[in-house]
């Protein structure tokens, strides 16, 4: 990287701690480092970037991280490191949804970003640069219909274009049996569920963090939980995920989708059942603000349903619902 002669040295490099503070110390340390030095809009361009790459590695990375900041050649570049190796996925969301946007709006507002993992293997630098006179080029502006639905068109192509094969676990056992199937699979509506259950991951884990939890069953649920939830959203996306990504770049309603079949899958469809029935049950008593809307929680227990009939030797039963 080249060196920012702009930012003082002992204002560009912070260490923060994995801790649900740590993002609003890194949008302080970024006002301070620029002040003066860029236009105020793109000081808090920088702020918003900044915090969304330190939540996201102290959500995934579960350590601390180191945030950078140096303005060079009409950019102001922002570099956050930690111990995961993992790259993060640019998933596209809804622009509706009021979570897990962090990596789209990074790309809107950026003139570039990326991530370098580290050659001895310990970890990964994810950046992101911006320009010092503006808007990144090509960002989305606010206007809606065939506009909304091109920007979601080209970011859906543009992930499908990026995806890396899932690797598969080691040790795992081949499939026994067919393949569990949704069929008719509605797209945009599993786009809010996804969203839905990353909103749900990111405040469990941020109430971890935090120590936030009531008492110790929901301390246990919440992690129980989180885990859960992280092995299906917090890593590779699937083949199931990768399908729905190409079906959605080519503007389909509806897909198809084939899951094998695990060892003891049935065992776990129904511990994942009842894990998620006891946090329905704490989130409406206080301990979300992350409220599952009825068409999520609809297609939600649609998806278990199919799950649990075709473990136990049933055929699948395509979607009946709604195709939005």
């Amino acid at each position: 990287m080249e060196r920012g002669h702009d930012v003082p040295d002992a204002d560009r490099a912070l260490r923060l701690p994995a801790e649900a503070g740590s993002a609003t110390r890194a949008r302080h340390h970024v006002r301070r480092a620029l002040a003066g030095t860029v236009p105020g809009d793109v000081v808090t361009d920088a702020e918003l970037c900044a915090s969304e790459l330190v939540t996201n590695a102290v959500l995934h990375a579960r350590g601390a991280v180191d945030l950078l900041v140096a303005v060079t050649g009409g950019r102001v570049r922002l570099e956050v490191a930690d111990s995961s190796p993992v790259e993060p996925q640019w998933v596209p969301r809804s622009l509706t949804a009021t979570t897990g946007r962090g990596l789209r709006l990074i790309t809107a507002l950026s003139t570039a970003r990326g991530t370098d993992v580290h050659r001895d293997g310990t970890g990964k630098t994810v950046w992101c640069e911006l320009s010092t006179t503006g808007s990144a080029p090509g960002a989305p502006g606010e206007g809606g219909g065939d506009g909304v639905d091109s920007l979601m068109a080209a970011e859906w192509a543009s992930v499908v274009a990026d995806l890396a094969p899932e690797p598969a676990p080691a040790g795992e056992p081949p499939a026994q049996g067919p393949p569990v199937r949704l069929l008719r699979y509605p797209l945009r509506r599993g786009v809010r569920l996804r969203e839905h259950r990353e909103a749900v991951l990111r405040e469990l884990q941020l109430l971890g963090l935090a120590d936030a939890f009531p008492d110790a069953p929901t301390a246990e649920l919440g992690g129980d939980v989180a885990d859960l939830l992280d092995a299906e959203y917090g890593g590779h996306l699937n083949a199931a995920e990768a399908r729905k990504m190409a079906a959605l770049a080519r503007g389909l309603e509806c897909v198809d989708l084939e899951y094998p079949r695990r060892a003891d899958h049935l065992r776990l469809v129904l511990h994942w059942r009842a894990r998620l029935a006891e946090l329905q049950r704490a989130a409406r008593a206080g301990l979300l603000t992350a409220v599952e809307p009825r068409d999520v929680a609809e297609l939600a227990r649609w998806i278990v349903d199919e799950f649990e009939r075709q473990l136990r030797g049933g055929d699948p039963s395509p979607w009946a619902g709604p195709l939005d």
